[in-house]
């Protein structure tokens, strides 16, 4: 009765070792999976720093507007004092922008990028301006940066493809 005691306690503990190293196979496998866009502070920045960026389109007298006012006059169809077209001024600037800050192309490190500016009230989702160059089939990183815009916030959002 006692060897059969012992072969059972020898049972349930391989079984119980088997089930430890299956949940902790499982754990890794589900957390290692691509999710999707990874978040980086660099294009965060860059982002942020990009809504400084003074543009070709006249507010006032002697005061152009910088890109992130840009976002809403082209958003609320406001037209430059110069008579451009803010969306025209808009899509041309960052145009110049994407292609002086990244290396982009096939034989490049970066293979394409993807920019969505969007106003968002309430349930409410508008789209200002979408560009995209390149592919985007495998890693991706990107963020998200906000900009007010009463009585909604302006989204802008970057990713870039590796």
């Amino acid at each position: 009765m006692k060897r059969g005691q012992e072969e059972i306690v020898g049972f349930v503990m391989i079984m119980l070792v088997m089930v430890i190293v299956l949940l902790i196979f499982l754990g890794l496998s589900f957390r290692n999976k691509d999710t999707g866009t990874r978040d980086s502070k660099e294009i965060y920045q860059f982002l942020e720093s990009m809504g400084e960026y003074t543009t070709g389109c006249q507010i006032r007298n002697s005061e152009y507007a910088d890109l992130g006012e840009l976002f809403e006059r082209c958003w609320s169809n406001d037209n430059c004092l110069n008579d451009e077209d803010s969306c025209v001024v808009l899509n041309k600037t960052l145009k110049d922008i994407f292609e002086n800050s990244w290396n982009v192309g096939p034989e490049a490190i970066i293979k394409g990028y993807e920019f969505t500016s969007l106003y968002k009230s309430g349930d409410n989702e508008e789209k200002i301006v979408s560009l995209s160059f390149g592919i985007c089939e495998k890693s991706i990183i990107g963020a998200d940066y906000f900009l007010p815009a009463f009585p909604g916030r302006i989204t802008n959002t970057l990713k870039l493809c590796y």
